[in-house]
């Protein structure tokens, strides 16, 4: 009778023990879990993020050749515009060189 008493009162601590391993392995489980579901969320959130900033970069980068674009269009047309306003420049001073140098010449005859 002793000896199924103690063996009892054993089997009660071995099952108490087992319950309590039980309960820190649950635990550890949940914990995990947790800490699995965190990193999902913002593995998640990154990927948001990273598509957002793709999204972004590709909007940038369009508007970046479209302005490249006119920049060098601009450029271009102001060289025509320089180059115009060079030529007109050279015939109005050839011109007032001329005109300086007949009111000379009609100084002279006077």
């Amino acid at each position: 009778m002793d000896l199924l008493a103690s063996e009892k009162e054993t089997a009660k601590a071995e099952l108490a023990l087992v319950k309590n391993k039980l309960r820190v392995a649950k635990d550890k489980a949940d914990k995990w879990s947790q800490l699995n579901d965190d990193l999902r969320a913002q593995l998640s959130s990154a990927v948001v993020e990273w598509d957002a900033l793709r999204r972004e970069y590709a909007a940038l980068r369009s508007t970046l050749d479209t302005t490249s674009a006119d920049a060098e269009e601009m450029v271009a047309q102001y060289k025509v515009d320089v180059e115009a306003a060079k030529t007109c420049l050279k015939i109005k001073t050839e011109y007032m060189k001329r005109l300086s140098r007949r009111e000379t010449l009609e100084e002279i005859h006077a």
